[in-house]
């Protein structure tokens, strides 16, 4: 005989466990399938979409490659190599944004490294996309004082949900560039669209006046995530040969380099006595090289709704984190497609909430695309 429990007493049950276990922690994780939807690219730095889907994919020797959309073997629409790029080590054509307006504007920043007068160094520059989907200089946003290196020259480019133009900037071997200010490396930046500085950007500690700088003291940021429902910024950072970190970007704030590394870990002497914020992760003893990350939303992710995919270059895999609700504590989680296909530098949410990443082997590189199910 089967017996039924009556509906109150399911309910009741249901409200208990819901109470243990809130925000969703029972949702059960997806099935996950990644398919190579591009390949032969050389060193592919970053991935961005337009609103009607085309996919922008720069290649740090020099070129942005336009696609039809983000399915396997999409039609490639136009290839522009950029004039003047010196691409060396790790500088060269590196992060992109679309314009929030693209559809009306057809902008998108690229930060792109170059030689000027004689330096070597890295600049944002907002380019208009012709309607054959091929790349035209518009203006430059920022020119001097972001310098490039073979090293230590991470430049992501985000439009943020408050529509400005956030880029990370490397010490560019400079280490005590980060602790400086005034300087541009070792920083994340925070500019209007035009080129301005916002008006509520931080008058940063021993300065008078606002800046691009919105936060100091980071050695070589690969990657900016903007948390969805709060706000938050992320920073995905390598460390020297400890300590890789995720930090949550906070005006005015130092996060310790060089000075420290990881949760206070003493690295350089400094002078003063400058505050430090650590950050939310560090890889503590060894290092990964974690690189793109970004937050994945929507209802096909279930169970992984909401949390942050990070790219790993060194250890070659994809690694999710959690974020506890105060926004202090990322705990990593799980480790996907370990070494599966090599080096993986980008990690990107794409249209129809679908994670793309590309690889970093130097030949025959990759765009993935990992679909929830």
């Amino acid at each position: 005989m089967t017996r039924r429990l009556p509906a109150f007493t399911i309910s009741a049950a249901l409200l208990f466990v819901s109470a243990l276990f809130p925000s969703g922690a029972l949702a059960a994780a997806p099935t996950l399938s990644a398919h190579v939807v591009q390949s032969g690219l050389v060193n592919p730095w970053d991935i961005a979409f337009a609103p009607t889907s085309q996919m922008f994919v720069t290649e740090r020797p020099g070129r942005v490659r336009v696609y039809a959309g983000g399915g396997i073997g999409a039609t490639l629409l136009a290839t522009t190599t950029l004039p003047n790029v010196q691409s060396d080590g790790e500088a060269g054509v590196m992060g992109i944004a679309v314009d929030h307006d693209f559809n009306a504007n057809r902008l998108v920043y690229i930060c792109v490294s170059r030689t000027v007068n004689g330096q070597w160094l890295n600049q944002l520059i907002r380019y208009k996309v012709t309607t054959d989907w091929h790349l035209e200089h518009d203006r430059t946003l920022i020119g001097l004082g972001m310098h490039a290196n073979t090293f230590h020259d991470g430049c992501a480019v985000e439009e943020g949900p408050d529509h400005r133009i956030w880029l990370s900037m490397g010490d560019a071997g400079d280490a005590m560039a980060a602790q400086d200010p005034t300087a541009l490396n070792g920083k994340i930046l925070r500019i209007t669209r035009n080129g301005g500085v916002p008006a509520d950007n931080p008058i940063m500690p021993g300065t008078s006046q606002r800046s691009y700088v919105y936060s100091m003291g980071h050695r070589n940021p690969q990657g900016i995530a903007f948390q969805p429902g709060t706000g938050r910024v992320y920073a995905i950072e390598h460390g020297p040969d400890v300590n890789d970190e995720i930090n949550w970007i906070r005006p005015g704030l130092n996060y310790g380099w060089p000075c420290v590394t990881g949760f206070g870990q003493a690295f350089m002497t400094c002078s003063g006595s400058p505050t430090f914020t650590d950050p939310v992760w560090a890889s503590g003893g060894s290092t990964i090289a974690n690189s793109g990350g970004t937050f994945v939303t929507g209802a096909r992710w279930h169970g992984f709704a909401g949390q942050l995919f990070v790219s790993q270059l060194k250890e070659s895999d994809l690694r999710r984190y959690t974020i506890n609700p105060a926004g202090t504590t990322a705990t990593y989680q799980q480790t996907l497609y370990d070494n599966r296909w090599g080096r993986l530098r980008a990690s990107v949410l794409g249209l129809r909430k679908r994670l793309f990443l590309t690889t970093s082997n130097g030949v025959d590189d990759k765009v993935i695309r990992i679909l929830p199910n």
